[in-house]
């Protein structure tokens, strides 16, 4: 069975290349490196993930001639190698696979993470959506949406949950360099709440304004509480100059870039991780990564109730879900998590059983196992 993947870009550090690259190994050890082509209009740069990943072939920006020579290389290829499913990581390329697909009668499966269709797709997108053959989405959330709102018939949507590596990530005590190396207080001497992820211009619908806001809440009733922004981005300043007209520049620390092979312990320096995201035009999620990162590292979570984030936790079990603009009851579960240590080793035990049950590779790749049984011909291919 041949298979067309393609991806915006599967090399930098968001949430959605993660997922793609996840998705691009599961289908590669499901089908065999072989029968898997992968291009991506986006290539490496200097932002990348430093791991290296395989793609077949890049067309290396988002300008006109790239985006141009992208679409005549994959028509290109569908015609010669003849795919029987193009998968699209994004809906940007929906309508340009369901064209091409039409022509030399492939399936086509498109990714589809929510936030694009509240925030308004382009006509292009929005038919390509309706007319593929296959929609897959992060969340039941983004399900729910795409279906009510006439996107896609009901029931016909699946729902693979985001993965996390539960070898790397687990819990432990974090490097005592690594945490140094990134100027994260002593884990050991106060407790330490941690937010991660790209701070860039209009990211700040993840909660990175109001946890400072909350944070100020809670500095005199515990002093013992330091607040950790790891990323970096065009926020963090802003941050910083907050935190220090709040007079919490002692307490508020900023890590900047974080390598990949040090995430690991970034997570374990923290004993409660939040991102309450809120949802509407250019924001919101499916399932973000990090707190599933954070919560396979046994680090009790905070999210938001306006999109699919919820679905990582269960209320009072191992973390909270919280209305991203109620200040005083976010403030409160950091209180309550920060004062028993013994419940947030509940919560973090709990918190690591969810990822072990639901969000593991190996659930995520298996999941993908019987939709290609269905989506293809027996007579095409056998497992």
């Amino acid at each position: 069975m041949k298979l067309l993947y393609l991806t915006p870009g599967c090399f930098d550090k968001g949430g959605i290349s993660r997922y793609s690259r996840y998705q691009i190994s599961s289908l590669r050890e499901i089908l065999g490196n072989g029968n898997v082509q992968v291009y991506s209009l986006l290539g490496p740069d200097g932002e990348s993930f430093e791991e290296p990943f395989d793609v077949d072939w890049y067309s290396g920006g988002k300008g006109f001639f790239k985006k141009t020579a992208f679409v005549l290389r994959i028509g290109v290829t569908s015609f010669i190698h003849r795919p029987l499913i193009i998968w699209s990581a994004h809906v940007s390329f929906s309508a340009v696979i369901k064209i091409i697909a039409w022509l030399i009668g492939a399936q086509t499966v498109v990714n589809e993470y929510g936030i694009e269709a509240w925030s308004g797709l382009s006509w292009d997108a929005d038919w390509g959506l309706k007319k593929v053959t296959h929609v897959v989405t992060d969340s039941h959330f983004t399900a729910r949406y795409l279906e009510n709102e006439g996107f896609r018939p009901k029931g016909s949507i699946v729902v693979l949950w985001d993965c996390v590596d539960l070898d790397k990530f687990s819990p432990g005590n974090p490097n005592q360099k690594v945490i140094a190396k990134y100027g994260i207080p002593d884990p050991a001497r106060g407790v330490n709440i941690l937010t991660l992820g790209r701070m860039g211009r209009g990211a700040d619908y993840k909660g990175y304004s109001r946890l400072l806001e909350v944070f100020m809440k809670v500095t005199d009733e515990m002093p013992e509480l330091r607040l950790i922004y790891a990323g970096r981005g065009e926020l963090v300043e802003n941050l910083r100059e907050k935190a220090r007209q709040l007079g919490l520049e002692n307490r508020v620390f900023f890590t900047g870039m974080v390598f990949e092979e040090d995430l690991v312990d970034i997570y374990r320096s923290s004993h409660i991780f939040s991102l309450v995201s809120e949802r509407g035009v250019g924001r919101g999620e499916g399932i973000p990564l990090t707190p599933l990162e954070a919560a396979a590292c046994g680090v009790p979570i905070l999210v938001g109730n306006q999109d699919g984030s919820q679905e990582a936790v269960v209320d009072g079990v191992n973390g909270f879900i919280i209305d991203p603009f109620d200040l005083e009851s976010h403030a409160q579960a950091i209180v309550m998590l920060a004062k028993d240590p013994f419940l947030r080793e509940r919560f973090g035990y709990a918190a690591r059983k969810k990822i072990e049950d639901n969000f593991s590779y190996f659930t995520f790749r298996e999941k993908h196992r019987p939709l290609l049984q269905q989506w293809m011909s027996d007579k095409m291919y056998h497992y």
